[in-house]
């Protein structure tokens, strides 16, 4: 009998939604990566639900998640 191996992951799947890719959202501008965007709340009873954004960055310019 053979002993078990595990191999692996190469990838780690979490449940719930993706990240945005930036793969192509820069055209030639390398590298691009995916930058998080927090917004400032106005109060702290607010910090809980307060909004978050991504945006593809590249050299210091942004572009839009496509």
């Amino acid at each position: 009998m053979k002993p078990l191996t595990h191999k692996r992951a190469d990838t780690l799947q979490v449940a719930g939604s993706s990240l945005p890719d930036c793969t192509h959202a820069c055209g030639s501008c390398t590298p691009c990566r995916l930058v998080m965007v927090s917004f400032v709340c106005s109060s702290i009873e607010e910090a809980e639900t307060c909004p978050i954004a991504y945006k593809c960055m590249c050299h210091n310019k942004s572009y839009p998640v496509p």
